[in-house]
């Protein structure tokens, strides 16, 4: 709602010896600030009943006898003090200055008041520049954030300072230049808004501030809606009361964020963001105290808010440049740490590659080796304790080969699982008949699902292995337990394949070591082996999809394998 505030001034006469031979030199200008403000109204008792003297944002800047940036009223230079009312209609705030000047001193200081107005429209689109050049070379939703804070902040610079009243009004009515530059002050509000949310994110700020932040934010269509529905004051005194508690908001986010811990990108010291935030409320508390009738209003506090859209510029700048350093330091880090580690696979590949060949080679070798070796048992007398021992330790090496082999096809992932249907206790109970000494093994199927989705193929390597170890090293004169049983295992189905034995005179495995590649426990040492077995078995149970578990249950130790089906 627009409200009336009466002013009595009283105007002395130009000091004596000026000259006022000229029309311009015999009149004097009113110099009101700030520049918006919708009506003034001078009463002049020297006018005889002529209609007051009328200047505003609601008054054609064209018709104004001198014309400038700031509300002017122009008239005749008393010859003795006199008293002039001044009605003052606006609903943003009251707070006014006015200054009565002569004609030259206005003028030079409206060159002065061009000469800073340029400075900071040049400051501000340089910072703007930087932060659309910045956000092209890296994207990034910080500097997209800060981009639209400063084009807000320069057309809220220009609204206020008067550009629009002056440049548009060929274009629009004084009423909708009016109106425009009323709705900058919250699109403004919001995009600064958005800006600091974004920014204090990074800093992991306390989450129930920023959500007060983006709701702050929210407000803004609520303002525009109540100035499109004729409510200016309540929009503008709305955007005022988020203007105020927005800075005091920011710093106690700045001051609760948390700090950089030794696994985050370093960024700016946390100290540097509450110095800045507290130097931004004091500018910006500065220009909206005054308006609330808290603070006197002087004329310097006309232009906080441009001094703060100058210096929270400078502030952010100076923040985000050193974050971008931050992050390409943190990106070149990253860089060289991807080289090393690609170069690191490179490597590893190539030692594989060479390991693979250098296997095969190997196992050729040692196969062909072996075959000789096996021909030249076989013409021992075939009662011979000889021959059969003979046998075993071709049998050991053969298996010690083939676990080497398999293990690098495992480890490399060229071995990949062919599923199919298989009758897993079926499977077991034929390897378990066939093996020479399937009398000491005692096979329990207890209703075990008679089709499981698996490869035949590994899974014989990984039954074997187990029931090999068992029979290795259980006590003497000791069957080897096997059993099959249903056994779901969360939401999926499943069976289990338990291998158990009594602890022989190597002792039980090491829990922490059992499947460690090479690993073989201290009592196992006088008894052939490559510590491949069960470590070749885990591998092999993960890619079917399945997990072998190791338990100890004195007197026994018990290989638990857990199959989907």
């Amino acid at each position: 709602k627009t409200s009336s505030t009466w002013l009595r001034l009283r105007i002395e006469p130009p000091k004596p010896g000026i000259s006022q031979g000229t029309d311009r030199e015999a009149r004097l200008v009113l110099r009101i600030l700030p520049g918006q403000l919708d009506e003034i109204a001078l009463f002049d008792p020297r006018r005889n009943g002529l209609p007051p003297l009328i200047a505003g944002d609601l008054t054609d800047w064209r018709s104004g006898e001198y014309r400038s940036f700031n509300q002017n009223l122009v008239i005749d230079s008393p010859a003795e003090p006199i008293e002039v009312l001044l009605r003052l209609r606006t609903t943003s705030h009251h707070g006014i200055h006015v200054e009565a000047l002569r004609w030259e001193d206005v003028e030079a200081i409206d060159r002065q008041q061009h000469l800073v107005i340029g400075c900071v429209m040049i400051f501000l689109t340089m910072v703007l520049g930087w932060a659309i050049v910045a956000w092209i070379d890296r994207p990034d939703p910080v500097l997209a954030a800060f981009a639209i804070h400063q084009v807000f902040s320069i057309l809220f610079t220009l609204a206020i300072l008067g550009f629009f009243r002056v440049y548009l009004s060929d274009f629009l009515t004084p009423e909708t230049i009016s109106n425009l530059t009323s709705s900058t002050v919250p699109i403004t509000t919001a995009a600064v808004l958005w800006f600091h949310w974004s920014l204090l994110r990074e800093f992991h700020a306390p989450a129930a501030g920023l959500r007060i932040l983006r709701l702050l934010a929210l407000i803004t269509p609520l303002n525009l809606l109540l100035m499109l529905a004729d409510r200016m004051s309540l929009a503008l005194q709305i955007s005022l009361t988020v203007t105020l508690l927005t800075p005091l908001l920011l710093l106690i986010l700045a001051i609760f964020s948390k700090r950089n811990t030794p696994e985050e990108i370093p960024r700016v010291p946390r100290s540097q963001l509450i110095v800045a935030y507290s130097l931004m409320l004091i500018i910006l508390w500065n220009a909206t105290l005054p308006a609330f009738g808290w603070l006197p209003s002087p004329p310097w506090a006309m232009y906080s808010a441009i001094a703060y859209g100058v210096i929270s510029a400078m502030l952010l700048m100076g923040i985000l440049r050193a974050r971008a350093r931050h992050l390409e330091s943190a990106r070149r880090a990253a860089q060289i740490q991807l080289a090393l580690t690609e170069q690191a696979v490179r490597q590893e590949r190539e030692r594989r590659i060479e390991q693979d060949q250098f296997m095969t080679m190997l196992t050729d070798e040692l196969t062909n080796s072996l075959a000789t070796a096996h021909l030249a048992i076989g013409g021992l007398d075939p009662e011979s304790p000889m021959r059969a021992r003979g046998y075993r330790a071709i049998a050991g090496m053969r298996d010690i080969i083939h676990h080497c082999a398999l293990s690098a096809e495992v480890e490399a992932g060229s071995t990949t699982p062919s599923h199919a249907p298989e009758n897993v206790a079926a499977l077991i109970r034929e390897w378990c008949q066939q093996h020479k000494e399937g009398a000491e093994i005692r096979f329990t199927d207890e209703h075990a699902p008679e089709i499981c989705n698996t490869d035949r193929q590994l899974l014989s390597v990984v039954v074997g292995n187990l029931i090999e170890n068992a029979l290795k090293y259980r006590a003497e004169g000791t069957e080897v337990e096997v059993s099959v049983a249903p056994h779901p295992q969360g939401a999926r189905d499943g069976l289990q394949i338990t291998v158990s034995n009594r602890i022989g005179e190597a002792g039980a495995p090491d829990p922490d070591k059992v499947f460690t590649k090479y690993w073989r426990g201290p009592g196992a040492a006088r008894l052939a082996g490559s510590g491949l077995g069960l470590y070749l078995s885990f591998l092999i149970a993960g890619r079917l999809g399945g997990d072998l578990r190791y338990g100890l249950d004195t007197p026994y130790v018990r290989f638990v394998l857990w199959l989907p089906v």
